[in-house]
């Protein structure tokens, strides 16, 4: 049998070795072990590997807002576009440049939710011949990243938000559900029976997602944005928002399909005000 000479072979060339490691320094040895083990580089190899090295944009960490609009006393955003009607004495279509502020005025917390009162809102203009008085409306964010919309009033009892619950749950009905977020392509927002509409009328759909530069909007840092367009289509007129978290509305578009009415807008200016503090008890 060959197994007693190759155990032989075996033995003599372990004893060969254990000569040679007499005669190596217990320097070199343990040079030679570091280098050896998988995953561990030396010093030159580990600047050759990591020389003109950078981080991908992936792997940078990107601040997400606490809330999907600045929803701080004092923010204002600055709208510039055009109105076009039907005028009936020329017959003809009549257009006119305009302006809109829409503004925080104040900001209601609740351990649920965040109420800001706005002093206008792009949809002010649907239907007017030039620039309007602002009218004032309720934006909600809940805990739940719900957005809410709510046209008010100029009446309108404040009160009733902290004695009246019937109305908090009037102002955070279905039917005025503008989105959630993140936002995904295709989300669909409003009561139950118009989601499941086949065709995606009556109610908000999350139409296009794309990233921008926005480094026209004035008092707003040049950088690129996520930016998401909401639309929502019924038989006789359709409405477009592009918003970004952290900005809110970027750009409105109203459109009616028979007599002439479009609103077009651009936001050209936005200013945040101060930070909010925490909420306390505000569920995630």
């Amino acid at each position: 049998m060959r197994l007693p000479k190759i155990v032989s072979a075996l033995s003599a060339f372990a004893g060969l070795s254990l000569i040679i490691a007499l005669f190596i320094p217990p320097s070199a040895q343990l040079i030679a072990a570091k280098s050896s083990k998988p995953g561990i580089l030396n010093a030159s190899e580990g600047a050759r590997r990591t020389s003109g090295s950078k981080p991908s944009i992936a792997s940078i960490p990107q601040p997400q807002p606490d809330f999907f609009f600045p929803l701080t006393a004092g923010t204002w955003w600055l709208y510039r576009g055009t109105v076009t009607w039907s005028d009936q004495q020329t017959e003809k279509d009549a257009h006119t440049d305009v302006t809109l502020k829409m503004t925080v005025e104040k900001v209601i917390q609740k351990p649920e939710f965040t109420i800001a009162v706005l002093s206008g809102f792009p949809r002010d203009l649907d239907w007017a011949t030039g620039e309007v008085a602002p009218m004032p409306w309720l934006l909600i964010e809940t805990g739940r990243h719900e957005i809410f919309l709510n046209p008010l009033p100029p009446d309108f009892n404040f009160a009733k938000l902290d004695q009246d619950a019937a109305t908090l749950g009037r102002l955070l009905a279905e039917d005025n559900l503008l989105f959630r977020w993140p936002l995904k392509l295709g989300m669909k927002f409003g009561d139950a029976e118009s989601v499941r509409r086949d065709d995606a009328h009556y109610c908000w759909v999350v139409a296009t997602q794309e990233t921008k530069e926005l480094a026209e909007i004035k008092g707003f840092p040049g950088r690129s944005a996520e930016v998401s367009v909401l639309r929502y289509i019924t038989n006789p007129d359709d409405t477009k928002i592009e918003i970004s978290p952290g900005i809110g509305i970027l750009a409105y578009q109203y459109h009616h399909h028979g007599t002439v009415a479009e609103t077009s807008l651009s936001l050209v200016e936005f200013h945040p005000g101060q930070p909010l503090p925490a909420v306390s008890g505000a569920k995630p």
